[in-house]
């Protein structure tokens, strides 16, 4: 098959999302696939070439809350004509911003089957992320929700005979959308922020256009058809090269306890933090690492200095996923407070390593982690019980070895060549469902 992947996050930046992207098509590629992927530029990174993958890069511009973070803008006729250039038998969308809308109306016009992956909780991190700042992003999708501008322009049909005019495509196509979406020069300085229902809103009139959503985890289903998603939905797990992961040998206490993954304010890593130096106070004889970077980094080393625990927490910083997966077995436990989880690759990992888990009730986290079996979840926020997990897990051996064999055994269904597979049937029957769908009879 012929697969075009369209993403607003792509290496070199290092997310969940990135990760499943480069691992799902490198291994398709390797099956005989040829995958197009369109992705915003990060400043002089090149692509390294890979048989059977092309990249096609769009200039873009960082967040001002997080630079790691580039937003594309690309002209809509350019990523048309080189979509339709390539040909593919459908088109995959990764992420709901730019390049996704841009990416959506492109396979639109091109009458191609559309499959969107809703890889990130959109309500809960909308309103962490202040929309005002990230680069007038807001005002397009504000715009785009409050005209309802898909339903206008994909129903009347206007959008093909635009694509089907090459002057059109050539010239001027995007003066006529920035038109269409209403866009000027005299928009609002601070537009209101993308509430909850907003959200919601945004994601219905976005993956709804879909022959098929995919999502990490049966909650994020559950949740969006719930939401009124009424395009097909499947869960597909991300996936994780299990062959990588060091497995845990012996169980006897290292009193080391690890925390990974970008230090994201939504990622609440000052609850775990505070956890743990509750659970210090009780006696508890541990230390821990944060694992990664991100924005709330400086905040956090704050937190633990007013603690006083700076001699308990060591912030490791960024650590390549194929060394922290060989480096997960030296430690008791992974801890984990944050309330965004669609599904999570390092801890899937930390899983497949043997580490019970420390986590919250929210989104795909009680789904992964069975509580009292794989490991522990409390109340979003509850400190003092996040605590007491700590304190219970790193007190019995005997207990933290049953639940991290136990997640060991959990994850073996996530096993990455698994879900490729069930990705290739997923695509190959949204294709065969497209094609057999008769062309619509044009009025005379």
């Amino acid at each position: 098959m012929r697969i075009a992947i369209v993403t607003d996050t792509y290496a070199p930046e290092v997310n969940g999302v990135v990760t499943a992207i480069v691992t799902h098509t490198r291994l398709l590629a390797e099956r005989g696939h040829e995958i197009l992927i369109i992705a915003p530029r990060y400043g002089d990174f090149r692509d390294e070439p890979h048989p059977g993958i092309r990249v096609e890069r769009y200039p873009a511009v960082s967040f001002v809350t997080n630079k790691a973070t580039r937003v594309a803008l690309p002209a809509i006729a350019s990523v048309t004509r080189k979509i339709r250039a390539f040909d593919p038998d459908l088109v995959h969308v990764h992420t709901p911003l730019s390049l996704g809308v841009v990416g959506l109306l492109a396979a639109k016009a091109l009458r191609l089957p559309i499959v969107q992956t809703y890889h990130t909780y959109i309500p809960d991190f909308m309103q962490y992320v202040e929309i005002s700042r990230l680069l007038g992003i807001d005002t397009l999708q504000e715009r785009v929700v409050n005209s309802l501008v898909f339903e206008r322009v994909l129903a009347s049909g206007l959008w093909q005979r635009i694509v089907r005019s090459r002057a059109l495509l050539e010239t001027g196509l995007d003066d006529f959308v920035d038109a269409w979406l209403g866009i000027s020069a005299d928009v609002a300085e601070r537009p209101p922020e993308l509430t909850a229902r907003i959200a919601w809103r945004y994601t219905r009139l976005l993956y709804n256009r879909s022959d098929l959503v995919l999502t990490p985890s049966l909650t994020l289903k559950r949740e969006l058809i719930r939401h009124g998603v009424t395009a097909p939905i499947d869960h597909v797990s991300n996936g994780i090269d299990l062959t990588l992961v060091t497995v845990k040998q012996s169980y006897s206490r290292t009193g080391r306890l690890v925390h990974a993954g970008r230090l994201g304010y939504e990622k609440n890593v000052d609850v775990v933090i505070k956890a743990f130096a509750r659970a210090l106070g009780h006696g508890t004889e541990a230390t821990l690492d944060v694992v990664g970077d991100g924005p709330a980094r400086d905040s956090l080393e704050r937190l633990v200095s007013r603690l006083g625990i700076e001699e308990r927490v060591r912030f490791v910083g960024f650590v390549a996923r194929d060394e922290l997966v060989q480096r997960y077995h030296e430690y008791d436990a992974f801890l984990t407070a944050s309330t965004i989880e669609t599904q999570g690759i390092v801890l899937l990992e930390a899983m497949a390593a043997g580490l019970p888990v420390v986590g919250v009730r929210a989104l795909a986290i009680p789904e992964i982690v069975r509580t009292g079996k794989s490991g522990i979840v409390v109340a979003p926020g509850d400190v003092q019980s996040f605590a007491r997990a700590i304190e219970r897990l790193e007190a019995e051996d005997a207990l933290r070895e049953r639940m991290g064999r136990a997640a060991r055994s959990d994850v073996q269904h996530h096993e990455i060549g698994l879900v490729v597979s069930e990705l290739e049937q997923l695509y190959r029957q949204t294709a065969a469902a497209a094609e057999a769908v008769p062309a619509p009879i044009r009025g005379g």
